[in-house]
């Protein structure tokens, strides 16, 4: 059985450019429509990444700034 290994940033976006280029090419409305679904969960997950990093660098940045 294959681990679920959580995608980095990067392999996010990568993933949704790929999905972007196939949803480009003549689909059924059924495999546009799975596309577009798992196109938003990728958005989720790269927004809620992108929040973990915005946190951490305002707590740096908060940090250097009181020293």
């Amino acid at each position: 059985m294959a681990e679920n290994k959580e995608m980095t940033l990067e392999e996010s976006f990568d993933a949704l450019d790929k999905i972007i280029n196939t949803m480009d090419d003549s689909m059924s409305l059924d495999d546009a429509f799975k596309k577009y679904d798992e196109g938003v969960k990728l958005l989720k997950e790269c927004k809620d990444k992108l929040d973990i990093y915005e946190k951490k660098l305002t707590i740096v940045n908060d940090t250097n700034t009181n020293e």
